[in-house]
């Protein structure tokens, strides 16, 4: 686990350094409880003046002990902190921000959070305050067990009956635990994901009077991470108190067998009375072993959950860009799976034209979000390749590829700033003016109309103070003013009124000249405005998705297959009419 440990750290010398420190202190601190016996041997022999050169061997190891101690313990809390909470950290941070964008999921967040603070904390603990308490209650009775065995092998081989009852308890107990040990980081990443949740919501929840604890996904969680740390509680009192019974089981032995050797002749009382008051320092680590090597056990779980993420592979690029001799969208052949029993994409073959609008059209669950996706890079295919101008997606570099792609999805997240620099993040260094413009191209202009700060209103966090169809007119902001030349578009419109919707397809219009745009849609205005339609197919029987028509919206409504159907039915609901 230490190995593991240290390729985490920018300064892994430092722990081991940590470790040999508190091991010299526990051997030092051994060795200072062994100089009693001596000292009490000749203290107690009726000449105290001639223990003097013992005592001040006794100040000296415990001085040396403690100030090793001091040293190694001031070392073990800047790992804890710089180390571990400081660049441990960062590293979560940088290597999350170069992950493929398809590993973020809904859990995400609370998975995250737990790591960064829970885990973490965890992790810190582990140098500066388990290691030192774990090698004290292992290398001090150690050091005890192997001098005593110089002095008295008798009472050497008393103690020495604890090692085995207590490596018996020891495994016992780490067996007992391991289980509700291994759920703890799953329960805590839960509960950080619905707390987070909850506070996003708190203007839905609070006008549905649903504020304070009646909502019932958070305390059904939290009451799911209670019980389970109540039972994990429970399962410790078994495994310590047969822990704690072990070492007072064998004080007892060591004074009944010590008294009996005494009162025998064979064991002198200084040294009776030296080792009972050393044994006292035996048994009592022991006893706690376990408990220092259950947080051994949860900062391994720990440790998990970080190469998790840490370890996770980055996608590959391209070290320089390509040169592009157009922005035409093909796949090849491509093969995806999200399971590779069901295969998603399988030979599938698209191309979608500069300078013109391609809608996908089909059933919800066919693959249209995953095809803008993998176009992005979300995921990388199983085979064959995605091109833009003929170069393959994986040999761009991601800031050349991401430079080139506007995205405007269903699910809209806005940061807690204003309006401006939400929609200036697809543009850092763009003025007010173009912001402004973006924002009137977007009819976002009369939302801003309306809010006191106008542009300067902040949104709060995830853009919870704008309703769905405000949130995503800034995205589309985004995207215009970015300027980029592929737009991918998923179900722009669906919170849009009928004007708006006119509006901004007569604007996509516009913007699609000399760009690629690939767009998702369900409602007709938007697909019929499209130069090109691909009718996806459903999976039925676990089949992969293929292309089942191709053609300009009128020529497949000529053609009476799926496509006309589609429309048909369409048509034949915006009719109805109540009454």
């Amino acid at each position: 686990m230490l190995k593991q440990f240290r390729r985490y750290l920018d300064r892994p010398q430092v722990l081991l350094r940590t470790v040999v420190g508190y091991s010299v202190a526990a051997v030092l601190q051994g060795l200072t409880f062994v100089a009693m016996i001596p000292f009490l041997r000749v203290y107690l022999s009726g000449d105290p003046a001639t223990a003097l050169p013992w005592l001040w061997l006794l100040l000296g190891l415990a001085a040396a002990t403690f100030l090793l101690q001091f040293l190694t313990l001031y070392r073990s809390h800047r790992v804890s902190v710089v180390d571990v909470c400081g660049n441990l950290i960062h590293k979560i941070g940088k290597k999350v921000a170069g992950l493929r964008l398809g590993w973020f999921t809904a859990t995400t967040p609370g998975e995250v959070a737990s790591l960064t603070s829970t885990q973490a904390n965890v992790l810190s603990h582990l140098g500066s305050i388990v290691l030192p308490g774990l090698l004290g209650a292992t290398v001090v009775p150690a050091t005890v067990l192997v001098a005593l065995l110089f002095v008295d092998w008798r009472m050497a081989l008393v103690l020495g009956l604890a090692v085995p009852a207590g490596w018996l308890v020891w495994h016992w107990g780490l067996k007992v635990l391991k289980a509700e040990q291994d759920q703890e980081p799953a329960l805590v990443a839960a509960s950080a994901g619905r707390l987070i949740e909850y506070a996003q919501l708190q203007p839905v929840l609070r006008a549905r009077g649903l504020h304070g604890t009646a909502w019932r996904p958070l305390g059904r969680t939290l009451s799911e991470e209670d019980t389970a740390m109540t039972r994990l509680l429970r399962l410790q009192g078994p495994p310590l108190g047969a822990s704690a019974l072990v070492a007072q089981t064998l004080f007892t032995a060591v004074l009944a067998v010590g008294l009996w050797l005494a009162l025998g002749g064979s064991l002198d009382v200084p040294t009776f009375l030296a080792i009972a008051l050393l044994s006292t320092r035996f048994t009592t680590p022991l006893s706690q072993a376990l408990l220092y090597q259950g947080e051994v056990q949860k900062a391994g779980i720990a440790l998990q959950e970080m190469g998790r993420v840490l370890d996770e592979p980055t996608l590959p690029e391209g070290t320089a860009p390509q040169p592009l001799t157009s922005h035409d969208i093909e796949f090849h052949d491509v093969g995806f799976a999200y399971d590779a029993s069901r295969p998603l994409l399988d030979g599938f073959s698209l191309r979608a034209p500069q300078g013109r609008i391609t809608a996908l059209v089909g059933p919800s669950g066919c693959g249209k979000s995953t095809c803008q996706k993998l176009v992005a890079r979300f995921w990388d295919v199983d085979s064959g390749r995605i091109t833009i101008g003929g170069v393959d997606v994986r040999e761009m570099p991601t800031e050349q590829l991401m430079g080139m792609v506007s995205m405007v999805f269903q699910d809209v997240y806005l940061f807690d700033t204003t309006i401006l620099e939400n929609v200036r993040l697809a543009r850092p260094h763009a003025s007010d003016e173009e912001v402004a413009e973006a924002v009137r191209r977007a009819r976002l202009d009369s939302v801003v109309a309306r809010l006191p700060e106008g542009l300067q209103t902040r949104v709060g966090e995830g853009g919870l103070r704008l309703s769905g169809g405000e949130r995503q007119r800034v995205s589309i902001a985004r995207a215009f003013l970015k300027d980029s030349p592929i737009l991918l578009l998923d179900e722009i419109t669906s919170a849009l009124d009928a004007e708006n919707e006119a509006l901004l397809t007569r604007t996509l219009a516009e913007l699609s000249e000399g760009r690629t745009v690939v767009v998702i849609a369900h409602r007709l205005t938007t697909i019929m405005n499209a130069d090109s339609v691909a009718v996806l197919s459903g999976r039925e029987k676990g089949e992969a998705t293929r292309i089942v028509e191709q053609g300009s919206p009128d020529e497949l409504v000529a053609s009476g297959g799926l496509f006309a159907d589609l429309v048909a039915d369409s048509r034949a609901v915006s009719r109805w009419r109540l009454g």
